[in-house]
C-alpha cells in the first residue's frame, strides 16, 4: 500500500492531505485497516461538499489497532482517489501525548496536530504551557512554519474547562510565538463514546438536558471570537441532540470529531449477514470489556444487554442502531474494537479482522447504504461554508 499511495500522491495532488484552515471541519477517520468505510466517507464528503479530516486517528487508537500514522494516511489517500474526492481534506494526528507520537504523525504527513495535555493538567499551568511549547516546537521543526494547524485537547480533564483558563493559556502561548488554531474543551455534561449527550444521571436514568451545554458553548464561542481560535468538539459521534446547537451557535466556525462509531456500522452488516461471526465477536468483546474500558469514561452496564443468543441477525442489528438501540451493547462493542482487530488465533492468523472484511466486501452495497445513512444522520443539520 505504501508504494501505491506514494505514487498516487505524486501523480494526483488531490490525494495529498491538506491544511484545512477554515471551518466547518468534520473529523471522520476509520479505524479498521481495510479502507471500505474510508472510501464511503470520501464519497459522502465529495457529494456534500464537506471539508473533512479523512485521516483521523489518535495515538491511543494507533496503539490499539497496531496501525501507524503512515498507514492511516495511505488509506485516506487511496480512499480519496477511489472516491474522486477533489476537495481538500486533512490528516489529524489526534491526542498526541509526547515527542515520539508527534514525530511519527509529522513524518507521516499529518496536517493537523492535536496536543493532549491531560497528564499535565494535574501538574499545573506551567506544565501545560511547557508541554505545548515542546510539542509545537517538534511539529514546526519537521513541518516548517505555516504548513500545519494545531489544537490543544483539554476535553479529558476532570472538570468543565474554565473559559478564563483557556484565554490565559492562549495569551501565554502567543507570547512564546506559538500558534494555536483550536481548543477542545471539556463541556458540561457527558460526551461518552457511542451514545448521545446527557447532562446527568437521575434515579438511574440519563437526562438529556442541553441547556447548560448551550450556555457554556455560547460563552466559549465569544472567547473564541475574541482570541481567534476554533472550538473543537471531541467524542462527537452520535451526539445528535447537540448538533442543532453547535450549528446555531458556532455557525461555520467549528471542528467536530466523529471517528468513533463507524466500526459499529460495520458490525450491523456482520450481524445481518454472518450471525455466527458476530456472536464470536460479541463474546470476545464482552470478555475483553473490563480491561479495554479502562481508558474511557463510561456509564455502561453490560448486565443490561439482552440475551443475544435468542435473537436473529436483523434484531441484533436494530439493537446496534444509534439512539433507538441498546446503548450498553454499543459501548461494549465500541471500546473493544482494538482487541477485535488485532486478535490472533492459535495459527497466528487474524481471528476476526479478515472475516469481517470479507463479509463487508461481499455485502458492500448494503454496507455503503447503511454507513451513508449514518453519515447523513450526523451531518444533515450542517451545511458547507457559504451554503447557509
Amino acid at each position: 500500500m505504501k508504494e501505491n499511495a506514494a505514487e498516487l500522491r505524486s501523480k494526483h495532488p488531490f490525494t495529498n492531505p491538506s491544511v484545512i484552515a477554515q471551518g466547518p471541519i468534520i473529523g471522520l477517520g476509520y479505524r479498521p485497516p481495510w479502507r471500505l468505510g474510508n472510501i464511503v466517507q470520501a464519497r459522502f464528503a465529495s457529494k456534500r461538499g464537506l471539508h473533512v479530516m479523512l485521516a483521523q486517528q489518535s495515538a491511543r487508537e494507533i496503539e490499539r489497532t497496531g496501525r501507524s500514522f503512515q498507514d492511516v494516511i495511505d488509506s485516506a489517500t487511496i480512499s480519496a482517489f477511489e472516491a474522486g474526492l477533489k476537495l481538500p481534506w486533512g490528516a489529524d494526528g489526534d491526542h498526541l501525548r509526547n515527542e515520539k507520537e508527534v514525530t511519527a504523525a509529522a513524518r507521516a504527513g499529518c496536517t493537523h496536530f492535536t496536543y493532549d495535555v491531560t497528564a499535565e493538567l494535574g501538574k499545573g499551568f506551567e506544565a501545560v504551557v511547557a508541554q505545548v511549547a515542546k510539542l509545537y516546537g517538534i511539529t514546526r521543526d519537521i513541518k516548517g512554519g505555516g504548513n500545519f494547524t494545531t489544537e490543544i485537547s483539554l476535553d479529558e480533564g476532570e472538570a468543565t474547562t474554565a473559559i478564563d483558563y483557556v484565554t490565559r493559556l492562549l495569551s501565554v502561548l502567543r507570547e512564546k510565538q506559538i500558534v494555536v488554531n483550536e481548543i477542545a474543551p471539556r463541556f458540561p455534561g457527558y460526551f461518552e463514546k457511542a451514545i448521545d449527550y446527557y447532562s446527568e444521571i437521575k434515579n438511574g436514568k440519563k437526562i438529556n438536558d442541553t441547556r447548560d451545554f448551550e450556555a457554556y458553548l455560547r460563552q466559549m464561542a465569544e472567547a473564541a471570537r475574541k482570541n481567534n481560535f476554533r472550538i473543537c468538539v471531541h467524542s462527537g459521534s452520535d451526539k445528535f441532540s447537540t448538533y442543532p446547537i453547535i450549528a446555531k451557535v458556532l455557525k461555520d466556525n467549528f471542528h467536530l470529531k466523529t471517528a468513533g462509531t463507524y466500526y459499529l456500522e460495520d458490525l450491523k452488516i456482520i450481524a445481518r449477514n454472518s450471525l455466527p461471526l458476530f456472536m464470536e465477536i460479541y463474546k470476545f468483546s464482552f470478555d475483553q470489556f473490563a480491561r479495554d474500558r479502562a481508558t474511557y469514561e463510561l456509564s455502561c452496564a453490560p448486565e443490561k444487554i439482552p440475551d443475544l443468543a435468542k435473537l436473529d441477525g436483523a434484531a441484533i442489528a436494530r439493537l446496534l442502531q444509534s439512539g433507538a438501540g441498546n446503548n450498553d451493547l454499543r459501548q461494549v462493542l465500541h471500546v473493544t474494537y482494538g482487541s477485535i482487530l488485532t486478535a490472533r488465533g492459535q495459527d497466528g492468523k487474524a481471528r476476526f479482522a479478515d472475516k469481517i472484511e470479507e463479509t463487508l466486501r461481499a455485502n458492500f452495497a448494503d454496507y455503503e447504504s447503511e454507513l451513508t445513512a449514518h453519515l447523513e444522520r450526523h451531518f444533515a443539520v450542517f451545511s458547507p461554508r457559504g451554503q447557509r
